[in-house]
């Protein structure tokens, strides 16, 4: 998810003394103690998930393309959403852009409920999933979030590029279709000039209900797009990634991931351009 563009650094972090106890109506949140944060850096260092790897990969320096080699992952974009979710869970360095509070907040409900915490971290993690939860609320930032992403979605849609585009709605990366898997709907289709100007015109009829944001260029060879949208659609279905029936969406909706579709690109050796990303993606 969650759009991932440039935030600043929280400055609503509390000071190093505060304790966790702080009365829970009190906004902001709350640093660790020593003894909380070894316990996440404990936690850290063992995870198996690919929040586990990009922190361990960070700790030994090395850069975000490297991390995602070793990895073999498609591009790196994701391990900036790994990297702010490991300085809230260390820091609490919490994120402002709504989406991208979401996505930690989904992660902080996670482990909450997954890992044996001591009853000082969970009190922790608590606090700060409940100033998460305010953040994603926060409708000003929202409209703020989505009007940037809309600036580079047209920016990149001005460039015409030959290619698969992959756009959702931003409600759909705020609150993910399938919560559980963090799947969301996602249309999968190719960028000939008509087509994408028949696809934005939808969003002046009833057929969809807000601006949909681009956050993918799959680039393909001249007169490629339509076999390349094809073999998208067939893999997709393959996957059991399911294809929306829905009146309004059309049949280039699917219930799936950036990170699988990078993945499908990468096999299909199509270069990747990313617009905006999200941090709905799931380990």
């Amino acid at each position: 998810m969650t759009i991932n563009t440039p935030e600043p650094r929280n400055s609503g972090v509390e000071g190093e003394s505060e304790p966790v106890s702080a009365p829970p109506t009190q906004l902001g949140a709350v640093r660790p103690t020593a003894q909380v944060r070894a316990e996440l850096v404990a936690f850290l260092e063992r995870d198996s998930s690919r929040l586990g790897d990009v922190y361990r990969g960070l700790q030994r320096a090395l850069t975000p393309d490297q991390i995602a080699e070793e990895l073999e992952v498609a591009t790196s974009s994701f391990v900036w959403g790994y990297q702010r979710l490991i300085d809230s869970l260390l820091d609490a360095d919490l994120p402002t852009a709504p989406t991208v509070a979401q996505a930690a907040a989904r992660r902080f409900r996670n482990l909450l409920k997954t890992q044996d915490w001591s009853p000082v971290s969970a009190e922790y993690l608590a606090r700060n999933l409940i100033e998460l939860e305010r953040r994603a609320d926060d409708e000003s930032a929202r409209e703020a979030e989505i009007q940037q992403a809309n600036a580079e979605t047209t920016k990149a849609e001005a460039r015409n590029e030959v290619g698969i585009y992959v756009y959702a709605l931003p409600h759909y990366l705020l609150h993910p279709y399938e919560p559980d898997t963090e799947r969301t709907l996602m249309k999968v289709g190719r960028s000939d000039s008509d087509v994408i100007m028949r696809f934005r015109n939808q969003t002046r009829t009833t057929a969809l209900p807000e601006e949909p944001i681009l956050l993918r260029i799959y680039r393909t060879a001249p007169g490629e797009a339509a076999a390349a949208e094809a073999q998208f659609h067939r893999l997709l279905e393959a996957a059991d990634h399911d294809r929306s029936v829905a009146r309004t969406a059309g049949r280039e909706w699917f219930v799936t991931s950036t990170r699988f579709l990078d993945e499908l690109a990468r096999a299909l050796s199509l270069h990747l351009v990313v617009v905006n990303d999200t941090s709905a993606d799931s380990d």
